[in-house]
């Protein structure tokens, strides 16, 4: 009888082991790191994307990420931007991907340089004299990495930039910040949110207040080296779209800005903005049209086709020339057909829309063809 009762409860303890070793190998793994970090990531997506600010957006362009600079039209009453090596004529190779601002009084800059461990931060200087003061890192700002693409109000406070920080949804996203003048530090930055940041990377925000326009650069959905530009109306105060009037579907086409024409939800307000759009337009090109501006390295911009060292480059960059005339006539004419559509009665669009299509086909080659032949002309002239 004893032997029997040992018997038995030796076979429910191993009973009782063997369905415990089946719990623990029905236990999933822990998550690693990187799985822990997508996670976070995701909720981080999650609730911005609830929040996602009701932006009207009046014009986009895709180009090739060199082209950027010269087709974002900010009035001088907001300051001006450029490439750190355009500025500061740079042979530093870590300086080529580091922008910079100016203030309109052109005393003061703000701009992206690499600390001794390769690492951007931004950095401050003014104008004594004649010359430019030891930059200082930005106060307040030092533990945020890969900081890039400035940009500060009129008010000289409201400081945008681009950081690849830990609030991120992805690559570089866009943040804010303030100067704090009784610490005189900037306070924390904040992430300004969907639309403009998404799982890619946004950068270059600039807000043209006397035109009440403003720009944005992204690479989401894009292939290798090109970006699209977004041109938007600023919101004189953050609005955000009401979550409960409609599907997820529809909340995260609008984050991801699928269409600009979903956005159009004021015709008057977007007939506007498109005015005040053209008219910066044909000033910028006006006052530009004139110069030649051909950057060979990091080091050399010529200014006239004289300068070109040889014949071959000299009769390439005359063709160079009026190729760019060419791009940028056809897109002032695709923008020109574009207005009209967005303006036509619907029996008119069809006929627009035939007149658009080869048009934007011929604009995309000829983007393609400046590209290439201004490799081609690198390569002649560095020989």
């Amino acid at each position: 009888m004893k032997k029997t009762i040992i018997f038995s409860l030796l076979i429910l303890l191993a009973l009782g082991a063997s369905a415990q070793r089946r719990r623990r190998a029905k236990t999933p793994p822990a998550p690693t790191p990187e799985e822990l970090a997508e996670m976070a990531r995701q909720e981080n997506y999650e609730r911005k994307l609830l929040v996602t600010e009701r932006v009207t957006f009046i014009d986009s362009i895709l180009l090739k990420k060199n082209e950027v600079m010269d087709f974002l039209y900010l009035g001088s009453e907001s300051g001006s931007i450029a490439t750190c090596a355009d500025f500061f004529k740079a042979k530093d190779k870590d300086t080529l991907d580091c922008t910079l601002f100016r203030s309109q009084l052109g005393d003061k800059i703000i701009y992206a340089k690499p600390d001794t461990c390769a690492v951007l931060h931004l950095y401050a200087s003014e104008m004594i004299g004649q010359k430019w003061s030891e930059p200082v890192m930005l106060p307040g700002l030092e533990d945020t990495l890969s900081q890039n693409y400035p940009f500060m109000l009129s008010d000289g406070t409201t400081l945008y930039y681009a950081s690849k920080g830990e609030e991120s949804l992805g690559g570089y996203d866009i943040f804010m910040t303030r100067w704090d003048s009784d610490s005189q530090r900037f306070f924390k930055p904040e992430n300004i949110g969907m639309p403009f940041n998404s799982k890619a990377n946004d950068y270059l925000y600039l807000v043209d207040e006397y035109n009440q326009l403003g720009w944005f650069v992204t690479d989401r959905g894009q292939s290798a080296d090109t970006v699209c530009v977004y041109c938007f109306i600023p919101n004189e105060t953050r609005k955000i779209y009401d979550t409960s009037t409609m599907g997820r579907d529809t909340l995260v086409a609008l984050a991801n800005i699928s269409s600009i024409r979903d956005t159009w939800t004021d015709q008057e307000h977007v007939k506007e903005g498109l005015t005040r759009l053209a008219t910066l337009r044909n000033k910028s090109q006006k006052t530009t049209k004139s110069h030649f501006h051909f950057i060979v390295n990091d080091r050399i911009t010529y200014t006239t086709i004289s300068q070109f060292r040889h014949e071959e480059s000299r009769k390439l960059a005359g063709k160079w020339q009026k190729m760019v005339e060419e791009r940028n006539q056809t897109y002032e004419e695709l923008e020109g057909l574009r207005r009209q559509y967005s303006m036509a009665k619907p029996e008119n669009k069809a006929k627009l829309a035939a007149r658009i299509l080869p048009l934007e086909q011929k604009y995309e080659k000829l983007i393609a063809d400046v590209y290439a032949l201004e490799k081609e002309i690198r390569t002649f002239e560095q020989r």
